[in-house]
């Protein structure tokens, strides 16, 4: 398996494409604003198409891309069904400060179809296996995305789990008891790499030996 990323702009989200060995088709996860054309170059140049989307979660730094992802490439997308609410109207899902400053970024959003995901719904799709483990707290809709080629793993946390931090629980749909029951979820899982929304991958053995929220 091989993980590819390119970061957005816009708050510096992580954007992934994912592929198993030997496969020219991939998958894409999240989707920041501005995130298309980085995407475009890194799978041209890696020979990949890519044939679905999963959103760790609905905050807009990771949905607001779809728009020009979408138009380059028509493939479903995937997001917690709690979290299905923020796609249609991005900017008033936060507190009324981000609010304001996403008002020029989602002036002609369309809000796209998605298909909802469940905790321990999987999918098979670019020859990966894809499992989604509820983890609310930071949103209500957050997943950890347990990315499987073969024997071979990997964990997207989105905002749950940073290297050295967590997701913050103080915005509209955040939950500090809801992350403390996830970081719990987090700690059962197999020791593998993992990739966040924001900032440098890790593994789940090294967080919860040095991360301080654990």
């Amino acid at each position: 398996m091989d993980v590819f990323s390119t970061n957005a702009e816009f708050l510096d989200v992580n954007c992934y494409a994912v592929r198993a060995d030997g496969s020219s088709d991939c998958i894409l996860i999240d989707s920041g604003y501005d995130c298309a054309p980085g995407l475009e170059k890194l799978l041209s140049e890696e020979g990949l198409e890519p044939r679905a989307i999963f959103l760790t979660h609905g905050h807009p730094d990771h949905i607001l891309g779809l728009t020009n992802v979408l138009a380059r490439w028509n493939v479903p997308v995937h997001l917690g069904a709690a979290d299905r609410y923020r796609l249609e109207t991005p900017a008033t899902t936060l507190n009324p400060q981000f609010a304001a400053m996403l008002a020029p970024l989602v002036a002609d959003w369309n809000a796209p179809a998605a298909i909802d995901i469940n905790d321990g719904q999987s999918f098979d799709i670019a020859g990966l296996t894809i499992t989604a483990v509820s983890a609310p707290g930071h949103t209500e809709g957050s997943m950890l995305l347990r990315v499987k080629d073969g024997d071979e793993e990997v964990i997207f946390t989105g905002d749950v789990v940073f290297a050295g931090a967590i997701g913050r629980v103080d915005l509209p749909g955040g939950d500090p008891q809801a992350m403390a029951e996830s970081l719990r979820t987090f700690a059962t899982l197999p020791d593998v790499p993992i990739y966040p929304g924001h900032g440098p991958a890790s593994r789940v053995s090294t967080e919860l030996a040095t991360n301080p929220f654990f």
